[in-house]
C-alpha cells in the first residue's frame, strides 16, 4: 500500500472539478479502488492514496474519450501492472511522484483497443523504456524494443501532464 496521508472523496473531487457521483460510479465499476479504505456501510468513508486520485486522473481522460467503463477499469488496472515493472526497471522511479519529481515523459499507449504500452523517457533511464501488454492476456508487463509499427487506431494518454494536472489542483 502506498505511504502518505489518506485524501477524501471530496478532496479527490476538488482536485479534478468533477461531480462526487462521478468518482463513486468509477469506485462502484472497479475502476479505482481505494488504497486506504472502501467504503463498507453507512458511515465509513473512501479513502484514496496519490496513486489512486492520479488513476481518478487517467480514467476520467479514458472516459472524456468515450472508452467504455470496462476497457477504461482494464487500462487502469494495467497501469497498476506497469507500475509494479517500471519498479523494477528503474527502482527509483514511483508513480505518480517521480513524474512531478523528476525529468519524465510517461505515457500509455492504446494500440487497436487490445495492446497497451506504458513508454517512458528521461532522467532514470539509460534509454527510453517501453512495456507493453495484451488487454486480454493476464496483467503481465513484458519490456518491448519498439512501439508497434502496424496499427489501425492509436490512442496516447500523456500521464507526466496528468500527473501534473492532478497534483497542481491540490
Amino acid at each position: 500500500m502506498p505511504g502518505g496521508e489518506p485524501i477524501t472523496l471530496k478532496e479527490v473531487q476538488l482536485r479534478l472539478g468533477v461531480p462526487q457521483h462521478v468518482l463513486i460510479h468509477l469506485c462502484e465499476k472497479g475502476v479505482v479502488e481505494p488504497d486506504f479504505a472502501e467504503t463498507s456501510g453507512r458511515g465509513k468513508r473512501r479513502e484514496f492514496s496519490e496513486r489512486n486520485a492520479f488513476e481518478f486522473g487517467v480514467a476520467l481522460a479514458l472516459r472524456r474519450l468515450e472508452l467504455p467503463v470496462a476497457t477504461t477499469a482494464l487500462v487502469v488496472r494495467f497501469l497498476r501492472t506497469f507500475a509494479k515493472s517500471l519498479n523494477k526497471a528503474a527502482p527509483s522511479i514511483h508513480l505518480p511522484g517521480a513524474l512531478l519529481e523528476k525529468d519524465i515523459a510517461m505515457a500509455l499507449h492504446l494500440f487497436d483497443g487490445d495492446q497497451l504500452v506504458l513508454s517512458a523517457r528521461g532522467s532514470g533511464f539509460r534509454s527510453p523504456l517501453l512495456l507493453g501488454a495484451k488487454l486480454a492476456a493476464p496483467a503481465r508487463a513484458s519490456k518491448l524494443d519498439r512501439l508497434p509499427a502496424s496499427f489501425e487506431a492509436h490512442l496516447e494518454l500523456n500521464l507526466t501532464a496528468i500527473a501534473k494536472r492532478v497534483a497542481r489542483a491540490t
